[in-house]
């Protein structure tokens, strides 16, 4: 494991270290503070219980014990974010992967035009194909980045102008509204109203793609956050 000095979860970092040192006092209370919080975001996110607990119970292995010539992938951790929001980040997409595996066994067991008993229908032709999903992408990446992208894609040209504009170059809104010759209240307004789309047609597309997944937005912002392959076990 190596750190930045500067990272703002230092302390979680450092007990992580200490989890894979064989501290068996940390260890303990690692799965004493996270686990039913770790259970509890699951179930939030719409899986069952008996689910949630089960891929806990699985995730303290996985965390702490090396697979073949790979580290534990608690030794992934980096401290740029929470490690609460980290383990809901490595648990749910461990939920996802598990629940995509038994949808493609149901289709393989199914009889052929027939939808497997218990398999949610997918409405939409552009939802991602588990079996065609992109190799080396974690299946929550992959969910979030295909969303965002749609909810993108629907957005108002102008309006996705202005979001570019204001977040990614930095343009303020007193200069925006010089730009589209209005009042700085309206470019305010037509910002809100864009990112609070962009959040309705995001979630919407998250729940057509994984019916039983059930995200707040600030669930998928925070997300977002930890969201790289290093957050998912990968390198």
């Amino acid at each position: 494991m190596s750190v930045d000095e500067n990272s703002p979860h230092l302390a979680d970092f450092h007990f992580c270290h200490d989890c894979l040192e064989g501290d068996h006092a940390a260890i303990t209370e690692l799965q004493k503070r996270f686990g039913p919080s770790t259970e509890a975001y699951l179930v939030g996110a719409g899986a069952e219980a008996e689910e949630a607990i089960e891929v806990v119970a699985s995730l303290w292995a996985d965390l702490l014990a090396p697979s073949g010539d790979q580290p534990p992938r608690l030794a992934r951790y980096s401290g740029l974010s929470s490690l609460r929001t980290w383990l809901n980040a490595v648990a749910l997409n461990s939920m996802l992967a598990r629940k995509r595996s038994e949808q493609r066994r149901l289709r393989h067991i199914a009889p052929q035009g027939h939808t497997a008993e218990g398999e949610e229908e997918r409405s939409h032709a552009s939802m991602a194909d588990p079996d065609a999903a992109v190799p080396g992408d974690p299946p929550l990446i992959e969910i979030m980045r295909d969303s965002l992208e749609r909810a993108f894609l629907e957005c108002e040209p102008e309006d996705f102008v202005i979001l570019q504009l204001k977040h990614c170059d930095g343009i303020r809104g007193t200069e925006l509204a010089v730009m589209f010759g209005c009042d700085e209240t309206v470019i305010s307004r037509r910002l809100t109203k864009a990112q609070q789309h962009i959040g309705a047609v995001t979630l919407l597309q998250i729940r057509q793609t994984d019916p039983w997944l059930e995200l707040k937005w600030e669930d998928f912002v925070e997300l977002c956050r930890t969201a790289t392959p290093a957050c998912f076990g990968l390198d």
